[in-house]
């Protein structure tokens, strides 16, 4: 056993768990602090929303990039030969994920979307499934995919949280967790030969240069500037950097499974703080016990079976 693989079979130390909670804390905070921050910045139209996605996950990129350089000098650098591949990611993980998931917040309440974006679990099992051999679909991430497409029907059921299911808020939702799987997908093909966090800082920089590339040309504007607004700009830029290298740092030194297992307080912060930060009631017993089903099924989903095995790829960097 190589010293790599000795050390992805460590279980997690307490300074690891922390770090692994503090991720999902940022990640899910992400949803309120962007609902928070649209006003602040007179923020009104589609073109606004992309152009203010597209400054947040451009600037995340390049800070990725940054820590990359700093941390891990001598990991492979980039090939030319690549830059197709990492525009693709970009397109799809950044790109095409964020103008779904901004858009769609925009019509959604905080608490709804942080469970709808749990969905990317799900959605990853089956189409990792489809890329890698190794990844085959089991009786037990089939029963947690039902556990967690449960949860969803219960958020959604007779429009008690958050209203009816409407096509231009949680379907966007929704697409927006495709997305994001789709991606974790490619990313983990790409990251076979290249560092991890240069894949994502790289991904991170094209599809926010191409966010913000159509919210320039739709006419998108930040129409009011002030010092609130600008502090949870660079708030959002941090987390999204800083969550995604400390994750993947983990991901490196124990076992994946052991570390994503911590991605179902996800949705537990995301609903906690939507309903701190924006008001939202979150104290229903349909919020509640979608919320158990979603959680349950993360867990089952991604528990280990047995002996130590690859798992669905990395977790996003929510929003």
């Amino acid at each position: 056993m190589s010293e790599l693989d000795r050390a992805s079979s460590l279980s997690l130390r307490p300074c690891a768990i922390l770090l692994a909670v503090l991720c999902t804390l940022l990640w899910g905070s992400a949803i309120p602090i962007v609902k928070i921050s649209s006003p602040l910045f007179g923020i009104a139209t589609a073109f606004d929303r992309i152009l203010f996605a597209g400054i947040r996950f451009t600037a995340a990129g390049l800070v990725t990039l940054l820590v990359a350089r700093f941390c891990s000098p001598a990991m492979h650098p980039f090939h030319v030969s690549r830059a197709a591949s990492l525009l693709g990611l970009g397109l799809v993980q950044t790109t095409a994920q964020y103008v779904c998931f901004y858009l769609g917040l925009a019509h959604a309440l905080g608490t709804r979307t942080a469970i709808l974006n749990t969905t990317s679990t799900f959605f990853a099992v089956f189409l990792a499934a489809l890329f890698f051999p190794t990844e085959r679909i089991t009786l037990k991430k089939l029963i947690g995919c039902l556990v967690g497409f449960t949860g969803i029907v219960l958020a959604n059921l007779g429009g008690a949280v958050g209203g009816a299911f409407s096509w231009n808020g949680d379907f966007l939702i929704l697409l927006s967790s495709f997305f994001f799987a789709l991606g974790s997908v490619i990313s983990k093909r790409l990251s076979r030969k290249a560092d991890p966090i240069r894949v994502a800082g790289a991904q991170l920089s094209l599809g926010g240069a191409v966010l913000l590339s159509i919210g320039l040309v739709g006419g998108g504007a930040l129409r009011s500037i002030n010092l609130q607004g600008l502090l949870l700009l660079l708030y959002l830029i941090f987390l999204s950097a800083a969550a995604f290298t400390i994750w993947t740092s983990l991901l490196r030194r124990y076992d994946a499974a052991s570390v994503s297992v911590y991605f179902f307080l996800l949705p537990v912060f995301g609903v906690a703080l939507s309903g701190l930060l924006l008001g939202e009631r979150i104290a229903l017993v349909q919020t509640l016990t979608a919320l158990l089903f979603v959680c349950t099924g993360i867990v089952i989903v991604n528990r280990p079976a047995g002996k130590r095995r690859n798992v669905p790829p990395t977790p996003r960097e929510i929003e």
